[in-house]
């Protein structure tokens, strides 16, 4: 099984959660257990850095949209950060990556900056 960091910190309206390492099937659901646990009131905004992942496969993707219906259920978003070239290739070609860009300046929803 490969290693995987998860840190999950709730700062000014944000809960930025910070994974490193390999996000598959078995490490999938690892993340979003973190997301889930965390103390965040409703309302907040996400943030995945996934500067530190060095491979995801699909359960990966399936993950973090699920954290994104998590987020959206609970009236927040989700955006992820740091993505690296093998990372951002599959979510683009999964066709989800435009869903985890960062909400413009001033905005609360999730869009293409």
């Amino acid at each position: 099984m490969a290693r995987l960091d998860i840190h999950a910190a709730y700062r000014d309206g944000t809960l930025t959660v910070t994974i490193a390492g390999e996000i598959d099937l078995d490490s999938a659901p690892q993340v979003y257990q973190a997301v889930q646990a965390a103390d965040a009131p409703w309302g907040t905004h996400v943030v995945a850095d996934l500067s530190g992942v060095t491979f995801m496969d699909s359960t990966g993707v399936r993950m973090l949209l699920a954290c994104y219906e998590h987020a959206q259920e609970h009236g927040g978003t989700l955006s992820v950060t740091g993505v690296h070239d093998l990372v951002e290739r599959i979510l683009y070609l999964s066709g989800v990556l435009s869903l985890f860009r960062p909400p413009p300046p001033g905005s609360t929803r999730p869009g293409l900056n």
